[in-house]
């Protein structure tokens, strides 16, 4: 594990935890970065699956991927703090226990890709529900959140160090 945690330090440059995109006004950082890429690698080593080495172009693909995915849901957070929405701590640790992830609340070396993908749930049920407040069919509620989220998406500012830009 350790020899994984320095692996993905070396390459972030200098290890700080500097700061690789800005959605609106927060930060995305190397430390959250490296945490999903951690965990997909873990993962595709327990699946026996081949996970791309560092530095290659299929690497940096994939990491930049993966960024967006961070970028998805702070846009997500920040459109629930406009919305009035929270995710329910309980609910989050219910699902949890349902799902088997066996992760551990507080740990700070813990992986947070289960909890992070439950509360991003929470909320994106949360803004559907006040989105689509009074909307008639499913078909017509679908349509207005992923007209929602693509204006979400259309007015959030995204600014991308440079080498992280998904596409780049």
């Amino acid at each position: 594990m350790t020899a994984l945690c320095l692996a993905l330090l070396a390459g972030c440059g200098d290890g700080s935890n500097k700061t690789v995109a800005h959605v609106g006004g927060d930060a995305i950082t190397t430390k959250q970065l490296d945490g999903l890429v951690s965990h997909f690698r873990t993962q595709a080593q327990r699946d026996g699956k081949e996970f791309p080495q560092d530095g290659t172009r299929a690497f940096k693909q994939l990491r930049n991927q993966l960024l967006s995915l961070l970028v998805y849901r702070v846009e997500l957070q920040q459109a629930a703090v406009r919305l009035g929405v929270k995710a329910d701590p309980n609910e989050i640790t219910r699902r949890l226990g349902a799902t088997g992830s066996g992760e551990q609340e507080g740990d700070p070396g813990a992986d947070t890709f289960a909890r992070d993908s439950v509360e991003a749930q929470l909320l994106t049920e949360g803004i559907f529900a006040k989105v689509a407040r009074g909307v008639k069919g499913s078909a017509a509620r679908n349509r207005k959140m992923a007209a929602f989220v693509a204006r979400l998406q259309r007015e959030t500012t995204v600014r991308y160090e440079p080498g992280y830009k998904p596409g780049s």
